[in-house]
């Protein structure tokens, strides 16, 4: 049998921008004074908006639309009270969508 030969993996070593220290290409940031690297990549930021806080939103866009869609409707269509129907509908939308965004705000602090 032969011996396999070793596979090594080599880090490549870089500057830093900041202090002219080695880094490795892998590296978030540098070992020596902490500057982050330009490839280390962004960053996200994951927020946890509650279940409820999105249901509310997502009531608020259907009576937006409902609203809109009540509004829009021809003339000929509406019954006598269509009219005020609609901008209730659109101002309850209205009222949940703010609702739901002050109450992520409140939550998230």
């Amino acid at each position: 049998m032969t011996p396999q030969p070793e596979v090594e993996e080599h880090m490549a070593l870089t500057k830093c921008p900041e202090c002219s220290g080695d880094a490795s290409d892998k590296a978030a940031s540098c070992p020596h004074c902490g500057h982050p690297m330009r490839w280390a990549g962004r960053v996200q930021i994951i927020e946890k908006t509650g279940r409820g806080w999105k249901a509310i939103r997502v009531l608020g866009w259907l009576l937006v639309v409902g609203g809109v869609l009540v509004l829009r409707a021809r003339p000929t269509t509406h019954a006598a009270g269509g009219r005020p129907l609609g901008w209730l509908l659109a101002a309850a939308g209205v009222a949940c969508l703010v609702t739901s965004k002050a109450g992520a705000w409140w939550y998230h602090g």
